[in-house]
């Protein structure tokens, strides 16, 4: 009964003869199908989207083996030599402390800067940047 509906709804001259009901019980088969068929052919790109992950990558060089570097001693923490940019971070550091504490330099005393690692997605600092630019 399902497929003479169908063909009915296929032709247009007698899409008028047929009844609510049947108009219904087509379009609804016809939505199911269009659906199922969809999900179908996703679930197969996922596979074959999950098979391209596991081929080699052929623009990828192999990296040459590495020695291990010896561990930095537990006692000692590994400093590197101030350079200019270092120098002239500090006074700039402190002049904005200063600020935000409503206070003089004279009185903020900068002992250890030290850089802290960004661990934001890069969307975010995307989206920060839109935003400044937005204000422009």
């Amino acid at each position: 009964m399902e497929t003479d509906l169908l063909t009915l709804f296929a032709n247009e001259d007698t899409i008028e003869s047929l009844t609510t009901t049947q108009r219904l019980w087509a379009g609804l088969i016809t939505t199911v199908l269009g659906m199922g068929i969809t999900f179908v052919i996703l679930i197969l790109l996922q596979f074959v989207i999950g098979l391209f992950e596991k081929l080699p990558d052929p623009e990828k060089k192999p990296t040459p083996a590495r020695k291990p570097t010896p561990a930095p001693a537990a006692g000692k923490a590994a400093e590197k030599p101030a350079t200019q940019a270092d120098a002239e971070l500090v006074p700039v550091i402190a002049a904005s402390v200063a600020m935000m504490l409503e206070t003089s330099t004279a009185n903020i005393v900068i002992r250890d800067i030290k850089q802290v690692e960004d661990t934001s997605p890069t969307w975010r600092g995307a989206g920060i940047a839109e935003q400044m630019q937005n204000r422009i």
